[in-house]
């Protein structure tokens, strides 16, 4: 049970920070400044300490959550310093922004890191820059989508980031599968 318990954290706990956000922002009335200092501040620190979390765990973290949570910390920090126009600025771009964070992140991932964007330890299906360029190219098509829709929420918010987890997932689940089928084949 408590292995259930701990794989269910594992595999959770680093949407915690986007839920928190999303919760407030939808729960509040935002219409003064001040009034997103609070949910910048909390999904900042609920996302670094679920990185925190999952890297004492010894597991990959996250680049599409690495990524949120940059966007959350570079909001934070907007308002603490008074740089009230990176805060306009996201509320103009609104989910564009950090599709960008998640974009960004995904470069440098795919270019610093062993194990990509994708994050997986070994190449199966693709290899780890193969499978960086496909999700770089997905997170390319939900930015643009977001950008195209930016008034729309369906279509400019909530799909373009249920395509690309869905992706990311996809991706995963064919690199598990092929790792799979080659161990079995040995």
């Amino acid at each position: 049970m408590k292995n259930r318990i701990k794989s269910i954290i594992d595999q959770s706990i680093e949407s915690l920070s986007l839920t928190i956000f999303l919760l407030y922002i939808h729960l509040v009335d935002m219409n003064a400044r001040a009034d997103w200092l609070l949910p910048y501040l909390l999904a900042s620190t609920a996302g670094l300490g679920a990185m925190v979390y999952v890297y004492r765990r010894g597991l990959i973290l996250n680049r599409l959550f690495i990524g949120i949570t940059l966007y959350f910390c570079s909001g934070l920090v907007s308002l603490i310093t008074g740089w009230d126009w990176l805060n306009q600025a996201y509320g103009e771009l609104g989910a564009v922004a950090m599709l960008g964070w998640i974009l960004l992140t995904g470069l440098v991932a795919s270019v610093a890191s062993p194990h990509g964007f994708l994050g997986v330890r070994s190449p199966g299906y693709f290899s780890i820059p193969g499978g960086s360029c496909l999700l770089l190219l997905a997170g390319l098509l939900a930015t643009a989508a977001a950008a195209s829709f930016m008034n729309n929420p369906l279509f400019g918010q909530w799909l373009p980031f249920i395509f690309l987890f869905s992706m990311r997932s996809l991706l995963l689940r064919l690199d598990k599968k092929m790792l799979n089928a080659t161990a079995t084949a040995a």
